[in-house]
């Protein structure tokens, strides 16, 4: 991203803020590769490439945004200022939530993930090589195992924001992997997985043999799991299924740009009990490591928690620059776009509920009988109903405060969110924040995020 073409979009913003309340401009570009092992086949290929800029208007009335991938800097200052022309400033629309400062200050900094490792100074054959290695160490650990299946990928994502005073660089680079364990009995497969992921370097790929064994082990005792009776349950989730219990109750039905369509329950309840006493929830891209984590959104605002439950009342919805339009009226850093040829929209980062006071094996001491629920799987949320459907990929039998080793497998939670977040009973003091899942946004609009917090228990309906 050359000099020349910065100062061109910095006069172009420079023009453009003369005549608008509020003009930007986002330079972006993003690499990287992906690589998987099966054992007999493995595979590397590039990430799509994508390096662009696109400009935004707010003209006093709606936003209007021209963007494009030719960066020659004379090309494309004509396209802008002939786009501009037909662009005419309006006064019948609500006021910003934020702008330039008054004082005519600049604001000019520039940010980096902090690794160990930086992924782009690893050789492709040494990755491959690592990669490989994971693969047959795994696979080697026990005869039932017919799979082994080992995926790596980094991105590394630049950006330069100009508009409101403000010139912020940043590059954050994401680097994950995921090993897949299946075993067979002869008669049925089953399988295990775990995931190190973050806003981190090639350090992510260090996995001890005791972390892999440990994984194979999960998969083999599922091979004995049953199904679920379908019925209400006293349960205990760990870290990973309260996360993604986080994500689904306060996840797109609190992404403000949904209130004023009419399609989040939610709206309803903002400064209204909706979970225990006890819940606070956070949405935060200000996370160190954190898969959802930067250091400024997509509209130039620096990363900073969102506390979306204090008290268990729903206190703040998360926001971009035109859902803060709306009441109530707060910009929020969650102004995100999949890339520079997308819309923005407000959209979670890392989304987790702060913890508690109870150490999880108290919280299990508790159960007289019931599921200990560990490793999310996946999750939907209806906003405009407000119910959930969050499936943990294996449950642990409860009786009288000891874990009995039987298994059920997958386990299913359905409900409606404030009365699963009211049941909520105790809040661990553990803390762990998962990483290296995608949220799309209507099935698309895909974005890095993460999820997790601690233990809790509570009761729920299972199936």
């Amino acid at each position: 991203m050359t000099d020349t073409l910065q100062r061109v979009i910095g006069e172009l913003v420079g023009d453009l803020e003369q005549r608008f309340p509020y003009a930007a401009a986002l330079l972006s570009g993003a690499s990287g590769i992906q690589i998987s092992d099966n054992g007999s086949e493995q595979s590397a290929g590039e990430v799509n490439p994508s390096r662009g800029v696109v400009f935004t208007v707010y003209d006093g009335a709606v936003f209007d945004e021209y963007a494009s991938s030719d960066l020659d800097p004379d090309r494309l200052a004509r396209g802008v200022r002939q786009w501009a022309s037909g662009l005419t400033r309006r006064t019948d629309g609500p006021p910003l939530a934020t702008g330039a400062p008054a004082d005519g200050s600049r604001d000019e900094r520039s940010f980096q993930v902090a690794m160990e490792i930086d992924p782009t100074s690893v050789p492709l054959k040494d990755k491959l090589a690592l990669i490989r290695d994971i693969q047959q160490r795994t696979k080697a650990m026990d005869s039932r195992i017919v799979q082994a299946q080992v995926r790596y990928g980094d991105t590394t994502r630049e950006s330069v924001y100009t508009g409101r005073g403000r010139r912020l660089t940043q590059q954050v680079t994401r680097t994950l992997l995921a090993v897949l364990v299946a075993v067979s009995d002869g008669s049925q497969v089953r399988y295990q997985f775990t995931v190190n992921a973050g806003t981190k370097g090639f350090e992510v790929t260090r996995i001890s043999d005791e972390e892999l064994r440990k994984t194979v082990d999960v998969a083999l005792r599922l091979l004995e799991a049953q199904k679920i009776e379908p019925g209400d349950y006293d349960v205990v989730a760990d870290s990973g299924v309260s996360g993604v219990i986080a994500h689904e109750s306060f996840g797109h039905g609190v992404e403000l740009d949904l209130f004023p369509k009419g399609r989040a329950l939610s709206a309803q309840y903002l400064n209204k009990q909706v979970a225990a006493p006890t819940i606070s929830m956070f949405d935060d891209p200000s996370v160190p490591g954190g898969y959802g984590s930067y250091f400024f959104d997509d509209e130039g605002e620096i990363a900073r928690p969102v506390q979306i439950l204090r008290d268990g009342v729903f206190v703040l919805p998360i926001s971009d620059f035109a859902s803060a339009t709306y009441a109530p009226g707060e910009h929020t850093a969650n102004g995100r776009r999949q890339d520079f040829t997308r819309k923005t929209y407000a959209r979670m980062t890392n989304t987790f509920f702060a913890p508690g006071d109870v150490a999880p094996a108290d919280m299990i001491a508790g159960v007289e009988r019931g599921v200990y629920l560990r490793w999310p799987e996946s999750g939907m949320e209806d906003p405009m109903g407000w119910g959930i459907q969050v499936t943990a990929h294996y449950g642990e039998e409860i009786v009288n405060g000891q874990l009995t080793g039987k298994l059920f497998a997958p386990v299913g939670i359905t409900g409606y969110v404030p009365d699963v977040l009211k049941s909520i009973t105790a809040v661990g003091s553990d803390f762990e924040l998962l990483g290296g899942a995608t949220c799309g946004k209507g099935h698309k609009e895909f974005v890095p995020v993460s999820s997790g917090g601690p233990h809790l228990r509570m009761k729920a309906r299972l199936g």
